[in-house]
This record gives C-alpha cells, sequence and structure tokens, in this order.
C-alpha cells in the first residue's frame, strides 16, 4: 500500500480488459469503465516498467479500479495468495535459478523442510502468552514449514498451469486525492502533486510478491488464544528478513513484529543489503512489507511525497530476483539503477503528508 502510499482492498471482477504490452511478462488491466483515458494510460506507463526488467513467460492479470480509501492512503492492493510447503518454493526457487543473486540466495536458505523463526506474541511464548518479548520458534508446525506468496511470484516460479486465466490481485486509487495526481511523469511531478504512475507501479510491486506476513502478526500477536501455528504466512521476502538478534539466536529469519530493525540479507545479516519497515502498530508505523521510510531505497518504499518523480530501483530488482522473478544479471541491473538515478535527479525534496 501506499499512503499520501498503499492497502489492498478486493473489488469486483471489473469491465473491459485493457491489455499490456507484448513483453516476456504481460500484465492485463481489467479496469472500471469510470477510469480516465489518464489513468488508464498512467498503469500502462507503470506495466511496462516491469515488463521492461522482468522476464518471466507469464501473464499477470489485475482489476483496476478508483475508490473510497483511508484517510491519507493513495491506494491500496489485495493480491490473490495461495500457501506452499517451504520445501516446495525453495525447490521452486532451485529450479528457477539463473543469476547470481539467486544462487547466493539458495546457497544461504535452509536445506531442512522447517524454518527456525524469531518472532513474538502467541500463547506459546516462554515469556507469557501475548507477550512482546521474542522467542526463537523451531517446532517445525504449520508456521515453520509454509510459504505464503501472491499468485504472480507463484506464476513466475512456473506453479501455476498457463491455463489459469484468473485474476491475481485488485489495485484502488484513492478518489480523494484524484486532484492531486500528476499523471505525465516525463517532465518531472508538480509541485504540490503526486506520481500516479510511480505509486501505480509501487502497487503492482506488491501484486507481483513484495509482501510480508508480520503485518498479520503486527496486528494481532497479543492475542492470548492463537498459537505459532496459527501464523502460516512467512512471505518470500521474509525469508530475507533477519537481525543481528535473529542471526545470534541461530534464527533463519527474524518475523517479530516490533521496532527494532529488519534487515534485507541473502546470507542470514552476514551482509547486510538494506532494511524493511518493521509494522505499523508496533513497529515504525509503517507496513512490513516496504522498504524503511524516506531512506531512498526504492519503489517499495511505504510513502510517496509531493512532487516525488518514484522509480523502480537496484534493490528492488534484487528482491524480486530473489524471490523468484527473473531479472537481469547485476552488470545489466545496475544500467538501469543508472537509468533510474538520472531520473531522481528531476526530483523535488520528498514531503510527508501528516
Amino acid at each position: 500500500m501506499k499512503t499520501l502510499k498503499n492497502l489492498l482492498k478486493i473489488v469486483p471482477l471489473l469491465a473491459c480488459a485493457y491489455a499490456g504490452s507484448a513483453q516476456a511478462l504481460t500484465i492485463n488491466f481489467t479496469y472500471d469503465p469510470a477510469m480516465d483515458a489518464r489513468a488508464l494510460a498512467g498503469f500502462q506507463t507503470a506495466a511496462n516498467r516491469w515488463q521492461s526488467v522482468l522476464h518471466d513467460n507469464v501473464q499477470v492479470n489485475l482489476n483496476i479500479a478508483f475508490a473510497a480509501l483511508a484517510p491519507n492512503v493513495l491506494g491500496s492492493t489485495s493480491s490473490r495468495q495461495g500457501t506452499l510447503s517451504y520445501a516446495g518454493f525453495r525447490q521452486a526457487l532451485i529450479r528457477d535459478a539463473k543469476t547470481s543473486t539467486d544462487f547466493q540466495a539458495i546457497a544461504n536458505l535452509p536445506a531442512g523442510p522447517c524454518l527456525s523463526v524469531m518472532m513474538n506474541g502467541t500463547n506459546v511464548n516462554p515469556a507469557g502468552a501475548g507477550s512482546a518479548a521474542t522467542f526463537v520458534d523451531n517446532d517445525c508446525d504449520a508456521n515453520n514449514r509454509a510459504v505464503t506468496a501472491t499468485w504472480a511470484n507463484f506464476r513466475a516460479l512456473g506453479l501455476i498451469p498457463d491455463s489459469d486465466k484468473g485474476s491475481d490481485g485488485s489495485i484502488s486509487f484513492s478518489t480523494g486525492f484524484a486532484s492531486i495526481f500528476d499523471f505525465d511523469p516525463t517532465d518531472g511531478i508538480g509541485a504540490g502533486l503526486i506520481d500516479f504512475t510511480g505509486v501505480a507501479a509501487h502497487e503492482i510491486g506488491h501484486a507481483l510478491g513484495f509482501i510480508s506476513g508480520v503485518d498479520i502478526l503486527d496486528q494481532v500477536y497479543t492475542r492470548t488464544d492463537l498459537d505459532d501455528s496459527a501464523f502460516t504466512l512467512v512471505a518470500p521476502a521474509d525469508l530475507y528478513r533477519c537481525s543481528p538478534a535473529s542471526k545470534a539466536a541461530g534464527a533463519d529469519i527474524d518475523w517479530s513484529a516490533d521496532a527494532r530493525d529488519k534487515f534485507f540479507s541473502l546470507d542470514n545479516c552476514t551482509t547486510t543489503l538494506s532494511i524493511f519497515s518493521n509494522g505499523r502498530a508496533n513497529g515504525d508505523g509503517q507496513q512490513a512489507s516496504h522498504w524503511k521510510d524516506n531512506r531512498g531505497i526504492g519503489l517499495l518504499d511505504p510513502t510517496a511525497g509531493r512532487g516525488e518523480l518514484l522509480a523502480i530501483s537496484q534493490m528492488d530488482l534484487m528482491m524480486f530476483d530473489a524471490i523468484g522473478w527473473d531479472v537481469p544479471e547485476p552488470a545489466s541491473i545496475a544500467l538501469f539503477a543508472l537509468g533510474a538515478a538520472g531520473l531522481a535527479g528531476a526530483r523535488r525534496r520528498k514531503q510527508k503528508q501528516a
């Protein structure tokens, strides 16, 4: 979700197909007939950005519309999701591996059928039911053995047959901000306006797979009627979520909902690549399914400022590579990132909204 960025609500399948361009990845839109030509063109440009850098030969189908959203929320995404065993997901990553990022990520994922997870809350917490204290859960029950991913992410890994033409998610833009969207990013974003195409690309990124199950734990971990196995929600990006504390404790991932920094790492926090947001309720105020706010990390930053031109970054692409999408090798990524940096030079100072 993107606030003055991100929430997803499922909307009904809408009329009229709006096809993406003929890249290896094709993103097709089913759109609300009330959407105007500027919004449709903005979504198509956003889709083209992903189609130009993700090379999987799959089709992703998304519903798009304008709707009344919560205050300060620009856009929201709901995605069709499924659950697979961790072992099955890891094998899919192995089969799909092509780049150095893929091979590094896979080499450092645990080989066993289960993950050792640092978490908090639940009624099995040694510090007391619902406690905020972290503990290492390695009992190999449901939440240790499963990965929950978006349908689009499963498509990228070859786990969904081509015959499945169903919707992969829905994206809604706030009707409350329609008057301040800038629909043409080619000449920069006007002062006081919001980059519509960039926010659309951000929301598409969530549907493609940048999600985190920590967002669910963050909302309910104090409930004493839920045990650890209730949270079969470890997402692909969570496989690379760690902290010095989780590494020291011998956990494979840090899946806790608290304000401590959590890092993106392909080798269990031996090397820190970037930093995640860590929770709306009990963390830094931003959903865990994002990079840390205001660090200039990438498109999947949780907020968009007025006058800010949004672009896919090298770090975004590294994450999508690690969760199973096909992206160029690092040299090619670096060239694309340089182009994004050139666009970034046209940004105005980011202004946050209350």
